[in-house]
């Protein structure tokens, strides 16, 4: 079997190695000119660890940052509302969670393929199929043809489009700082999340040895983000820096302008079917989901492996992504939780912050933010056997 990957980031990398693992020939076409640094911190926590685990990657991504054994929500004035044991947890769903640079999973994921198995420069503008395989049409007037295709190309995929036209996304009422700083005189194994009116700031441990990540989300209306200027960001960074406890104030308002980005927040409500025929969806383009859990790419790595166990195990490619299909069902529950619950951090009106931060230190909030979590990182996917397949079945027409 030949499967055909579109999109080169940690969920398409994933499934090619995942893919390989089972001998099954893969090969990944990414539009960007190189497989390149990008974006800031993404968290791995134990169920994505596990699938790495099948993948025979857990050792190499544990070894990139430390363990992630706390997480804290505290108010504005630093003190703790409620905290939540992740080593604890993690322990007992079988693997540990840590926050990683996205760049050094992607490499990471990158460096377990051959080379040849991953072309950059190609940017997808459409698949077609028919009963015996499948073609991916190129900007650049090439195509290649395969007997199974995956569109992993993210919220806005191509492939998506090709299968179901275009898809409405959803905006979640708010955009998002992204960045990586000095890492400050916090606890490095520990995540900590500061509620304000209308903004999540959170903090995470080392992501690199002397580096943090941080972000913050604020309510806008879309678009709004895009239309400040440099300045005009540096000066809102300035105002939230104001609005936070002293040492993270100051990390906040001592970042360096071009390590910030900036995006509105988006996911799709689940969507019933991902594939038709010999074409199928992967992390984004399948289940686009807001950042609330830091699950998205979690969710991603298991599909690759959930991809590659069904594809292995079925007597045909349509049944195969039609299994695997149904065995992820689980991420509509993902997209909807991450959704309320950003809600609700996101509150700004006074009485619903103050019900919010009431709530939070109550012995039952505490117990349902555990078992929310429980339930992500316990899941388990299958054993995939070694088996490095040939990854030159394909061809160029």
């Amino acid at each position: 079997m030949s499967v055909l990957i579109v999109g080169g980031g940690i969920g398409g990398l994933a499934a090619a190695v995942a893919l390989r693992r089972v001998g099954i020939s893969v090969r990944v076409f990414e539009r960007a000119p190189e497989i390149r640094e990008v974006g800031a911190s993404i968290s791995v926590f134990s169920n994505a660890v596990k699938a790495l685990r099948a993948m025979g990657l857990e050792d190499q991504v544990l070894s990139l940052a430390p363990e992630l054994t706390k997480i804290s929500f505290l108010s504005p004035s630093g003190r703790t509302l409620t905290s939540t044991d992740v080593q604890a947890i993690s322990q007992a769903s079988g693997a540990a969670s840590i926050m990683v640079h996205r760049a050094d999973l992607q490499q990471t994921l990158f460096e377990a393929l051959d080379p040849e198995q991953v072309s950059t420069g190609k940017e997808c503008v459409g698949v077609t199929q028919d009963e015996t395989g499948v073609t991916v049409h190129f900007a650049d007037q090439t195509q290649v043809r395969g007997e199974v295709a995956v569109g992993a190309d993210g919220i806005r995929s191509t492939v998506a489009s090709t299968l179901f036209g275009e898809g409405k996304l959803r905006y979640a009422g708010y955009h998002c700082y992204r960045a990586i700083a000095k890492t400050p005189n916090t606890p490095m194994n520990e995540g900590i999340w500061i509620l304000l009116p209308g903004i999540q700031f959170v903090l995470l441990p080392e992501v690199r040895p002397g580096e943090t990540y941080w972000c913050f989300c604020q309510n806008s209306p879309p678009g709004r983000a895009a239309t400040y200027t440099k300045r005009d960001h540096a000066a809102h960074l300035r105002s939230i820096a104001g609005q936070l406890p002293d040492i993270l104030g100051e990390m906040v308002a001592g970042t360096d302008m071009d390590s910030v980005f900036v995006d509105d927040v988006y996911d799709r409500r689940p969507r019933r079917h991902w594939g038709r025929g010999r074409v199928s969806l992967l992390g984004d383009a399948a289940h686009p989901t807001t950042p609330t859990f830091g699950q998205g790419a979690c969710a991603a790595i298991e599909d690759a492996v959930v991809l590659a166990d069904n594809l292995r195990q079925a007597k045909d490619p349509v049944t195969g992504l039609r299994s695997y299909e149904i065995a992820r069902r689980r991420t509509a529950k993902m997209t909807r939780l991450s959704w309320r619950t950003g809600k609700i951090l996101q509150y700004e009106h006074p009485a619903l912050v103050w019900w919010r931060t009431v709530s939070m230190s109550m012995r039952a909030s505490q117990w349902n933010a555990n078992r929310i979590l429980r339930w992500f990182v316990r899941h388990n996917v299958p054993t995939l056997d070694h088996a490095t397949a040939d990854f030159n079945s394909t061809s160029e027409l």
